[in-house]
């Protein structure tokens, strides 16, 4: 399946989703600018917020509580970063379309949360962490799938249609 030439509102598109995942990347790299305290603080407002739910699964331990809505932050920003991903980088007409998309992404979901992790080296009371960067490629991979997977669905219906 080929994708449609582009036109001038397709390339105006793509440029505007590319921007939009630009200011996404610089959000959650503002979030690894937070010293470690402030960082823990926002975690600890979520984990009160959830702890009712972590008690009904018969999660009592407040570290391991803190750990779980940390863990899940990473992976839920690059999620969104996985799906907004895939709008930046279509896939185009031609011999090298696919694979220059398919590049783009990679390139995207490996060197962002590298980028992430190394910028918490300098930051005071974070540390970078491979286990973060393994995390975060999970959730931008997950984004793309079901980007991928919710795209398919829709063209199938619009085929029936």
């Amino acid at each position: 399946m080929t994708a449609p030439p582009k036109d001038g509102t397709t390339a105006r598109r793509t440029w505007v989703w590319r921007a939009v995942l630009v200011c996404w990347c610089l959000f959650m790299w503002s979030r690894s600018l937070k010293a470690g305290d402030a960082s823990l603080g926002d975690s600890s407002l979520v984990v009160g917020l959830a702890r009712p739910i972590f008690e009904a699964v018969g999660v009592t331990d407040a570290d391991l509580m803190q750990f779980v809505v940390r863990k899940l932050a990473h992976f839920t920003e690059y999620l969104v970063m996985g799906l907004l991903c895939r709008q930046a980088f279509p896939v185009g007409e031609g011999p090298h379309g696919r694979g220059a998309a398919y590049a783009a992404r990679a390139l995207t979901v490996a060197l962002v949360p590298s980028a992430d992790e190394c910028i918490q080296l300098f930051v005071p009371g974070r540390s970078g962490m491979v286990r973060d960067v393994l995390i975060d490629m999970a959730g931008a991979v997950s984004g793309l799938a079901l980007s991928g997977w919710t795209s398919r669905l829709r063209s199938r219906r619009a085929r029936r249609s």
